[in-house]
């Protein structure tokens, strides 16, 4: 099952920036999580990734329709199956004034990579990334590599002098719960910079007046207020504590769009929800003992048709699902229309 509005759901005020809070140029946001932590190569992980995204960038990102387009990035091309070069964009400062060059590109994949990185997968394909001048980087692949583009989007980059004048060289070791400066701080060239992190208690992003982009707001300042609790989330936000709620109860939607002073807004999101079957082990893993009935076809086909897709979609779902065929999600790479269907339900 695919999820169409769930945790890119936005609840705002009807009126445009007319926010309760302190100033019309302060939002307060809220939702379920608070980041792991702000080390951009240590955790991949929704609301982690969501935080970083407004401190960091990479090469290039994804637009509204999901396509890849360029970031720090201007323009790359391929020059054989295995060799890229990257062109930077060459007014690229971080926020604390100090300009973006290739060195820094270089340094952030190769710390990527490291072991501790939770998102060295994503460019285990890479043998290597060289400066070749100030705004030109080389990347290498062991072979040819159809989703790099794809991959390196979801990398981060970050100024190679301030990781190593706070010891940040590699990424934080979360799984042993180390504490490093990178993880407690943050500092990027994105829209945003933090000013305030009190973890699963409040961060406040100020606008990085520095930053290169030419999208227009009005925000100065963005509180990032999680709320663990569905039910107290959105009493927040209909009492005007907090203004915006990107992970809305689907239950709840109705009577945030009918308060008269909130509205819902939503757009896909790129999930996929399914029931996933040991196909593989001989016997059961749990349970009673005894050999695995769903190494057979037909045990697993009788499982998946017995399940009321369109029920969940409409008791469950409150209509904001759709039914998947794959766990691919249109419009990223691979997913074709023709795959994408579903066995009929029957419980018989």
């Amino acid at each position: 099952m695919k999820i169409n509005s769930l945790s890119k759901i936005l609840i705002i005020l009807s009126l445009v920036f007319g926010f309760s809070s302190a100033s019309a140029n302060t939002i307060k946001w809220s939702m379920a999580g608070d980041s792991l932590s702000l080390d951009p190569h240590a955790q991949n992980e929704g609301p982690t990734t969501q935080v970083s995204r407004q401190v960091y960038e990479a090469l290039v990102t994804r637009g509204i329709d999901m396509s890849i387009g360029p970031q720090l990035a201007t323009k790359w091309k391929a020059v054989d199956p295995t060799t890229w070069y990257f062109f930077l964009r060459e007014d690229v400062k971080f926020s604390d004034g100090t300009p973006m060059t290739s060195e820094d590109v270089v340094f952030s994949f190769i710390r990527a990579q490291q072991p501790t990185s939770d998102f060295k997968e994503y460019i285990s394909s890479i043998s290597s990334v060289k400066a070749i001048d100030d705004y030109t980087v080389q990347i290498k692949t062991k072979e040819p590599n159809p989703i790099l583009l794809n991959q390196l989007s979801n990398i981060f980059v970050m100024s190679k002098a301030w990781a190593e004048k706070h010891f940040a060289k590699a990424p934080q070791n979360w799984g042993a719960s180390q504490e490093t400066y990178a993880s407690v701080n943050a500092m990027g060239t994105g829209p945003f910079k933090i000013t305030l992190r009190e973890p699963n208690t409040k961060t406040v992003f100020k606008k990085n007046t520095r930053w290169w982009g030419d999208v227009e707001h009005n925000l100065t300042t963005v509180e990032l207020i999680p709320i663990a609790n569905a039910a107290t989330r959105v009493a927040a936000l209909l009492s005007g504590e907090i203004d915006i709620v990107t992970d809305a109860p689907v239950q709840d939607l109705g009577r945030i769009n009918s308060s008269g002073s909130h509205k819902v807004e939503s757009t896909p999101q790129m999930r996929t929800i399914f029931l996933g079957m040991d196909q593989a082990a001989d016997q059961l893993r749990s349970g009673n003992t005894g050999d695995n009935p769903f190494k057979k076809k037909e045990v697993r086909q009788a499982l998946y048709q017995a399940i009321d897709i369109e029920a969940i979609k409409q008791k469950v779902m409150r209509g904001n699902s759709a039914s998947a065929g794959i766990v691919t999600f249109p419009g990223v790479t691979g997913y074709t229309t023709e795959l994408d269907k579903r066995l009929a339900f029957d419980p018989e």
